[in-house]
C-alpha cells in the first residue's frame, strides 16, 4: 500500500490512499464481484440497478443467511418502492444466523464478544456462552411476561448487557427500542410512549470519566410516565456512596431476570421476516421523533452485507465501533459483525479517560482490526493531544460515520492514527436505510473526506430542486429504487413514512442530504439539505463553509447560517466556537479572509460571531436551525429533547 505524505483537499481528486493488489483480490468485495462476473464495485452497482432480485439474491447466498422457511419471493412491489415488501413468507432467525450457524461450524468457542471499561478492566465471551446466555434472557423475559410483538426499551452503556438483551429480544420476537444512554427522562420517556413500551431494561447508571451518573432517580420519573410500562429489567452498575437502593415499581434486577430463566423454555427463535427487530428513534431540529420501524431479514441483510462488503469484515477480524447503544451505528456494528463470524468489541466510557490515548490503548488490548469512530471524536482526541504512540498493531481498517469530515481532523486520523498506511472508509447512510448509501471500500483508492460512490443496491443518485436528474456537480441525494435495510413504516404513524422520503419525488427516496459528485468521481456529502444556503443565488451546504471555518487557529467549531438579507435574499453568518480566552477580532478577521479566499468573495461572510458554546443534539450534531432562530430572535422551546445544552442558547443570542 502506498499514501501521500498529507492528504489533500477534499474534492480535489487526489487520492491518498491506494490499496496493494493483494489487498484487492483478498477482499470480501471482490469476492463477491467474482461471483456475480463483474471487474469491481461501480459496475457490481451498475448491475444492481438493473437486476436488483438478482442481486440481492446473490447477497444472501454469499453471506451464508439460512432460512427456517424459504421466502416465496424476494420482494414483492417493487414498482412501488415506498410499498415494497421484502422476503414475504419467509422465516428467519437472527440469533440461528448470528451464532448458532458458527457455532455448528465448530466456531463455538471463540470470542463473540470483548469488552474493555475505563478502569482497564477486559473481559470477553464466545459465541457458545453469548448462546447460552441470550437463551437464559429471552427465557427470562418471556417468563416475567415479555411476549412477541412487545415493545422494550434498552438504555444500556456499552457493556456485554446490551449484545445479550439485543439477541434475547430477537429470540423472543419482542421489538428493541434503543435509547441513547445520555437522554433524560423526558427524552426517554417521550420515545417510550411513543412506542408504547411494554417493558424497559436500563442500566443502574453510567460509567463517564471517571464518574458514575446515577439513572435510577431518573428511571424512576420514566416509569411514572409511561402507562404502558409494567416490566423493569435493572443492570447493575456500581454507584459509590449510594446506599442500597428502594426497589423500583415493576422492577426485576438482571440477576432475578436470569434466574427467572435458568432451566425455562425460550421458546422459538424463528419469526416471520419481516417482523419488527426495532424502532429506532430520529429525532429533527422540530417535531416529535420519528419511529424507525426496521424488519430483522432485512436489517440483517443490509447491516450484514455492509461489515463484509464495505468494511471488509470476517471471520477472524475484531470490530468495535466508538458509539452508544442508543445509535443505530451499535446495532449495526453488533449484527453485522457477528453475521460476518466476527468478534464485537465493545468500548465503554470516555475513549480518551482517564487519559488522552486510553482509546488506542483499548484498541491494541483488545486487538480490534476494524474501527468505526466520528470526526467529531476525532476533532476531540486531537485537540487534546489523544494520539497512539505508535500505529496499533492490530488495526487494518479505519471507517468513520455521522457527519461530513474536516480536512484537518481527517490528516489526523489518516498520519497520526493510521500512519498513512491504513485505509479511512467513509461510510454514510442513516438509521431508515439500515446502514450506508455512500461509502468507500478497502477495493479502491480513496480521497481525503470522500466517497468512492454508491453502494451496490441502493440505487443512490443525485436531483436538483425540481426533482431533475444530476450527473455531475452538487444536488440533493435520492435513492431510485427500495432495497432490504428500509423501514417497514414509523411505528403508530401510518402514512408518515412516505410522506416523509416518498412524496416530494414519486419513486425517488428524498434522504436530505445535500451532495456532490466531483470531476473526479468520488462523492462528497455536505450537510442536510434542509440546511442548505443560498447566498445571492449561489448554493452551497454549510458544510462547506464550516470546513473552512474550522481550519482557523482558535476555531473549536462553527455553524454557518442564512439570514434574511434585502439585496441577496440571504446572507451567510458563520458562528465560531472558541476557547473562553481566545481574543474574538482576531478569530473574525481570520474567517471572513479564509472563507471568502477559499469559497469566492460572493461567498465572504457578512458576519462572524465568536461564541462559547452552539446549540446541539445529545449525540453531538450542531442544530444550525436553533442558531439561526435564536440568533433572529425567534421563539425557541429549549426544553425540547433534541437539544442538549438549552444554555448555548444565549450564547448564540449574545455573541462576543
Amino acid at each position: 500500500m502506498t499514501a501521500a505524505a498529507r492528504p489533500a483537499r477534499a474534492g480535489s481528486g487526489t487520492a491518498t490512499w491506494f490499496p496493494s493488489d493483494a489487498v484487492v483480490a483478498g477482499s470480501r468485495l471482490a469476492d463477491l464481484c467474482r461471483r456475480a462476473g463483474v471487474p469491481d464495485r461501480a459496475a457490481l452497482d451498475v448491475w444492481a440497478r438493473e437486476d436488483p432480485v438478482r442481486f440481492w439474491d446473490l447477497v444472501t447466498s454469499w453471506m451464508g443467511l439460512r432460512w427456517t422457511r424459504e421466502p416465496d419471493v424476494t420482494v414483492v412491489g417493487l414498482d412501488r418502492p415506498e410499498a415494497a415488501r421484502w422476503y414475504p413468507g419467509g422465516r428467519f432467525s437472527l440469533v440461528d444466523n448470528t451464532l448458532q450457524r458458527w457455532a455448528e461450524d465448530g466456531r463455538g468457542c471463540r470470542p463473540a464478544l470483548v469488552w474493555a471499561g475505563e478502569d482497564g478492566a477486559v473481559g470477553r465471551m464466545d459465541r457458545a456462552t453469548l448462546l447460552a446466555e441470550s437463551a437464559r434472557v429471552a427465557a427470562g423475559l418471556r417468563t416475567a411476561g415479555v411476549a412477541v410483538g412487545d415493545r422494550v426499551g434498552v438504555q444500556l452503556a456499552m457493556t456485554p448487557e446490551v449484545a445479550v438483551v439485543q439477541l434475547a429480544l430477537a429470540w423472543v420476537g419482542a421489538v428493541a427500542v434503543p435509547v441513547f444512554s445520555g437522554f433524560g427522562a423526558s427524552a426517554v420517556a417521550d420515545r417510550l410512549r411513543l412506542a408504547e413500551a411494554r417493558a424497559l431494561v436500563v442500566a443502574d447508571g453510567v460509567v463517564r470519566r471517571g464518574r458514575v451518573r446515577d439513572l435510577r432517580g431518573q428511571t424512576a420519573e420514566v416509569l411514572a410516565e409511561v402507562a404502558s410500562l409494567d416490566l423493569c429489567v435493572t443492570v447493575p452498575v456500581p454507584v459509590p456512596g449510594r446506599e442500597p437502593p428502594d426497589r423500583l415499581p415493576h422492577e426485576v434486577t438482571w440477576a432475578e431476570l436470569r434466574a427467572l430463566g435458568d432451566g425455562a423454555d425460550p421458546g422459538p427463535s424463528s419469526h416471520p421476516a419481516d417482523h419488527p427487530l426495532m424502532v429506532a428513534f430520529t429525532s429533527g431540529t422540530t417535531g416529535r421523533p420519528k419511529g424507525i420501524t426496521l424488519g430483522t431479514a432485512g436489517f440483517c441483510v443490509k447491516a450484514g452485507s455492509d461489515a463484509a462488503l464495505l468494511l471488509d469484515v470476517g471471520a477472524g477480524d475484531v470490530v468495535g465501533w466508538v458509539t452508544d447503544p442508543g445509535w443505530v451505528m451499535h446495532p449495526i456494528t453488533l449484527l453485522g459483525g457477528l453475521l460476518a463470524g466476527a468478534t464485537v468489541a465493545l468500548v465503554d466510557g470516555a475513549p480518551d479517560h482517564p487519559h488522552p490515548a486510553r482509546l488506542w490503548e483499548t484498541v491494541d488490548a483488545l486487538g480490534v482490526t476494524v474501527l468505526g469512530v466520528s470526526p467529531t471524536l476525532v476533532r476531540g482526541l486531537a485537540a487534546c493531544g489523544g494520539e497512539p504512540r505508535a500505529v496499533p498493531g492490530s488495526l487494518r481498517v479505519l471507517a468513520s460515520s455521522g457527519e461530513p469530515w474536516t480536512e484537518d481532523a481527517y490528516a489526523w486520523l489518516f498520519e497520526r492514527v493510521g500512519g498513512g498506511r491504513l485505509p479511512v472508509v467513509n461510510y454514510s447512510g442513516g438509521t431508515e436505510v439500515s446502514g450506508a448509501i455512500l461509502s468507500n471500500t478497502v477495493t479502491e483508492p480513496i480521497e481525503p473526506c470522500a466517497f468512492a460512490g454508491p453502494v451496490p443496491g441502493m440505487g443512490a443518485a443525485l436531483a436538483d430542486t425540481g426533482g431533475n436528474p444530476v450527473v455531475s456537480g452538487p444536488g440533493e441525494l435520492v435513492l431510485t429504487c427500495a432495497s432490504p435495510g428500509m423501514p417497514l413504516g414509523f411505528w403508530g404513524e401510518p402514512g408518515r413514512y412516505e410522506r416523509t422520503y416518498w412524496a416530494d419525488w414519486p419513486g425517488r427516496w428524498r434522504h436530505g442530504d445535500w451532495a456532490e459528485v466531483t470531476e473526479g468521481g468520488p462523492w462528497l456529502i455536505h450537510g442536510r439539505s434542509d440546511d442548505t444556503l443560498k447566498i445571492a443565488g449561489k448554493r452551497i451546504g454549510p458544510a462547506e463553509v464550516e470546513n473552512v471555518a474550522n481550519a482557523v487557529d482558535g476555531v473549536l467549531e462553527s455553524a454557518a447560517v442564512g439570514v434574511p438579507d434585502p439585496v441577496k435574499g440571504s446572507a451567510l453568518v458563520v458562528f465560531a466556537r472558541t476557547a473562553l480566552d481566545t481574543e474574538p477580532d482576531p478569530v473574525r478577521e481570520a474567517v471572513l479572509t479564509a472563507v471568502g479566499a477559499r469559497l469566492g468573495r460572493a461567498l465572504t461572510p457578512s458576519a462572524v460571531h465568536v461564541v462559547e458554546d452552539l446549540p446541539r443534539t445529545r449525540s453531538g450534531k450542531i442544530l444550525r436551525r436553533l442558531v439561526l432562530d435564536a440568533y433572529l430572535g425567534r421563539a425557541v422551546d429549549a426544553d425540547q429533547p433534541s437539544l442538549a445544552n438549552p444554555g448555548a442558547l444565549d450564547a448564540v443570542r449574545g455573541p462576543r
